[in-house]
């Protein structure tokens, strides 16, 4: 017959101590491990949603070279409206992404100097770094350029939606452009709303660049 456990036990069932004894060493190579995966699933995220944007595109291009754009505008508005929630979905999701590296990035900062000096955090580059040195290194941020893409895509699919919006309440068919306006607000919401980690954590004001850490736990009920 079963029956609830508390934290101990289950602890005890699987013969985690109940003060373990903090080892640096091993810690960074956890962060830097977590890191190396987190910025591989990076760039699988981002090239599932090129898939499904370019194939939104594609799409809204390909009904709008076949009938006179009066009749093909209730597709057009569906596919733009489905364009703009994937393009909304891949912003944040590339803010999630660059969320949790940045995690693991100032792990390896604190470990790192207790391990093997300030190896990481410490940037070399050349002293004379020029944009228009067309052949030269440049410090862009690829994390940041993907989301300036993404909100590019973002605005994209926004305008062709208005467009396409337009058009079919000049021409009477307002109340299926509103559902449809309606239902795309409704998924964005949901995104936001329901779509965010939760962290028991409070904004604060603080100087750029400050770390805060919170601490998640977690228990079983019996205890």
């Amino acid at each position: 017959m079963s029956r609830p456990i508390t934290s101990s036990e289950y602890k005890d069932q699987f013969g985690v101590p109940l003060a373990p004894k903090a080892d640096p060493e091993k810690a960074l190579g956890v962060a830097l491990e977590v890191r190396k995966f987190e910025i591989e699933l990076y760039w699988k995220r981002a090239a599932y949603f090129w898939v499904f944007l370019a194939g939104a595109l594609g799409g809204y291009l390909a009904v709008l070279g076949k009938q006179p754009f009066p009749k093909r505008s209730e597709a057009l508005l569906t596919i733009s409206c489905l364009g703009f929630v994937l393009s909304v979905a891949w912003y944040f999701v590339n803010r999630a992404s660059k969320f949790w590296q940045e995690n693991w990035e100032k792990h390896v900062d604190l470990l790192e100097d207790a391990v093997h000096g300030p190896l990481y955090k410490t940037v070399l580059h050349e002293a004379n770094l020029r944009f228009w040195r067309l052949n030269g290194p440049y410090p862009f941020s690829v994390s940041k350029i993907n989301q300036l893409l993404s909100l590019f895509a973002v605005l994209l699919f926004f305008l062709l939606a208005a467009i396409t919006a337009c058009c079919l309440w000049r021409r009477g068919s307002a109340s299926l452009s509103v559902v449809i306006i309606a239902l795309t607000l409704l998924a964005v919401a949901v995104l936001w709303c329901f779509g965010r980690t939760d962290l028991e954590w409070k904004r604060q004001r603080s100087g750029e660049g400050a770390t805060l850490a919170v601490l998640r736990k977690t228990k079983i009920v019996p205890d």
